[in-house]
């Protein structure tokens, strides 16, 4: 008797492993996977890149996130609408170069565009914004924020 119990306390986790298993892949309703599911990821648009200048390459820029804020990040319609300020807060004038980054569940970049915000004085704030043509939904804004004094 206490065979058969050794052989069902080892038999059923791994029958619930298999069945478990078994839920986890794709299938359509021959068992198969589903081509139309495995095939929209691989046909993902590329992404847009508008920018000028490459992030990092500005000669003696200082990272300045902290300086910024994002006030909207939205779709509406085939673009998405991104708008926010920074904050000048050191004690001369700075220029600020700002990447904005739209980011899908996975991480992957659907556009990079640059923002560039002129001369703000110390202590000054100054807003920025900018249209970014994607339509696709549920992304993230991310920015990358360099300040360069004047």
């Amino acid at each position: 008797m206490k065979l058969r119990t050794r052989l069902t306390a080892t038999a059923v986790p791994f029958a619930i492993l298999a069945l478990t298993l078994a839920g986890c892949t794709n299938s359509g309703t021959d068992g198969q996977p589903d081509p139309a599911e495995s095939s929209a990821a691989a046909e993902q648009t590329p992404g847009i890149t508008d920018i000028q200048d490459s992030p990092g390459t500005g000669e003696n820029l200082q990272g300045a996130l902290a300086d910024s804020t994002v006030d909207e990040c939205k779709r509406a319609g085939d673009e998405w609408t991104v708008s926010g300020s920074v904050t000048n807060s050191t004690d001369t004038s700075v220029t600020y170069r700002i990447y904005v980054s739209l980011l899908n569940g996975a991480n992957d970049t659907r556009a990079l565009t640059q923002v560039d915000v002129d001369a703000t004085e110390p202590g000054a704030s100054a807003d920025w914004n900018i249209a970014i043509p994607v339509a696709e939904d549920e992304l993230s804004c991310v920015l990358r924020v360099e300040r360069y004094e004047s």
